[in-house]
């Protein structure tokens, strides 16, 4: 009997958005590989394909600041420990560009060419909106390294209904054979009156019958407003009829917070469990620990994994462990630490589309105002010989003033005479200013911030830590806002 079981449920990740499915969820789906490390501290995978869990980036009790203090992300570069576990290696950078009302159009990645000390570009994404700001339609290329051309490589077009959620969602790779685009999936979906997510249809291109062939279903059912159940079907092909593949099943508290989520397969007469994620939560109503048992028939329930979230003050989450079961006890896997600028939420920051995350049916509560600006995260892992953390990675976030906002340069009489020296600058410069009020920030021709600190006029600026190149220094004092250009040696 053939039937289509599609790689467990990687779609079903997207259609978890507290019973709805919106744009907001389709670009999830679309970005999930590519998202920030750090920014969703929910672990950023998904769990086995099953589910995507993650964390809202826009609450919706932020106020939002005059446009001039936004802050947008320009790019974030990965770093991955050294060999001797003391230092950082470059690994990879993801580079945003937005157009001129904010809204990210291209992606580019790239990865670090350790010979020529290089980065070298890897994949692009471009992405296109409709009348009403939705995505048209996105298009993902590869580097062609021999000829120094972007390839095609996928292509989304979309489709939605009045109430701006998607209805539809064709997926195309391109042909290199035929030079153009040949359909390759097909995601139809519908809803209930409310909104909520009602089904939803996983179809694939047939080339020999130019045809679309049903592959999966998925139906939603809801319990007082709240998501219980997601059915799933796959296509026998055999019968020319779905037949009943997995089931989700999800519990809540007395608080509507979810507690238990259960996955199971049909066994031919009867359900068989899979596996089943726990929460529990802390006194803000965030989640604390989130654990994993798998099911088999000799001990049934066992433990497999655990991840812990601890938060500052605003709701940040500022540290994720995690661990596995061993030895009848939780043994150390890894944690990651990040850090935030308070002076900046995430109402005042310019990101990635994508990052208009969906919910997964437990609603993640948040501090009022909290969630701040990402600077840096890194991930560490247990050494059980040295019983230490070693390094594991390290993703650094650069941000610039929002689209339009940047500050006129003002035309004080002496502006002109604001200079660095020496330049080029071996490992600092400094300002031929007396004032004691100064902000200087530095960027590299990108855009991208790399420094901005407040100093006196006469000390010197520490730029050691840059690799040789071009870059850029804004200097603001009390009487004028300039521009400068330095060379690092």
């Amino acid at each position: 009997m053939k039937r289509i079981l599609l790689a467990l449920l990687f779609t079903l990740a997207a259609l978890f958005v507290s019973g709805q499915i919106n744009d907001s969820g389709i670009l999830s789906l679309l970005k999930a590989r590519q998202q920030l490390k750090g920014l969703d501290k929910q672990e950023l995978q998904l769990k086995q394909d099953l589910k995507l869990l993650e964390k809202s980036v826009s609450p919706q009790s932020q106020t939002l600041r005059d446009a001039t203090t936004k802050q947008k992300l320009d790019s974030t570069v990965l770093f991955v420990a050294s060999s001797d576990l003391l230092g950082w290696d470059k690994s990879s950078k993801d580079q945003y560009i937005y157009d001129a009302s904010g809204r990210w159009i291209t992606g580019i990645y790239y990865d670090w060419n350790n010979a020529t000390k290089a980065w070298v570009n890897a994949t692009k994404d471009d992405y296109t909106y409709n009348a009403n700001g939705k995505w048209s339609v996105a298009i993902s290329y590869k580097w062609n390294s021999t000829n120094s051309v972007w390839d095609n490589d996928a292509k989304q077009e979309f489709t939605y209904n009045a109430g701006g959620y998607a209805t539809q969602i064709l997926y195309y790779d391109w042909s290199t054979t035929a030079n153009n685009w040949v359909y390759d999936t097909k995601y139809d979906l519908t809803y209930n009156a409310d909104n909520t997510a009602k089904q939803f249809l996983v179809s694939s291109w047939n080339a020999t019958t130019s045809a679309w062939d049903k592959s999966m279903k998925y139906d939603y059912t809801y319990t007082n407003s709240k998501l219980t159940q997601v059915l799933v079907s796959s296509w026998d092909t055999d019968t020319n009829d779905w037949a009943t593949a997995m089931k989700y099943d999800y519990e809540y508290d007395a608080g509507g917070k979810i507690t238990r989520t259960t996955y199971s397969i049909w066994a031919g007469t009867s359900w068989m469990y899979m596996m089943k994620y726990e929460y529990t939560y802390d006194t803000n109503n965030r989640i604390a620990t989130e654990t994993r048992s798998d099911w088999n028939l000799v001990t049934q329930w066992s433990y497999v994994a655990m991840y812990e979230f601890k938060y500052d003050g605003n709701g940040n989450n500022t540290e994720y462990y995690t661990y596995k079961w061993e030895n009848g006890q939780w043994a150390k896997q890894t944690k990651e630490l990040t850090t935030f600028d308070l002076n900046y939420t995430y109402a005042d920051l310019i990101l990635p589309s994508g990052y208009s995350v969906f919910f997964s049916p437990y609603t993640l509560a948040t501090v009022s105002g909290g969630m701040n600006k990402p600077l840096q995260d890194i991930e560490y892992a247990w050494n059980t010989g040295t019983t230490n953390w070693d390094n594991k990675s390290k993703t650094i976030y650069y941000y610039s003033a929002g689209p339009g906002t940047g500050v006129v340069e003002q035309k004080a009489d002496d502006a002109s005479a604001i200079t660095i020296y020496p330049n080029p600058v071996a490992n600092a410069f400094n300002l031929n200013t007396t004032e004691s009020n100064v902000q200087i920030s530095i960027f590299d021709l990108s855009g991208s911030l790399l420094l901005s600190k407040q100093i006196s006029g006469s000390d010197p600026v520490d730029v050691s830590f840059l690799s040789e190149g071009i870059y850029m220094a804004k200097i603001v004092t009390e009487k004028a806002t300039v521009t400068r250009k330095f060379v690092k040696r």
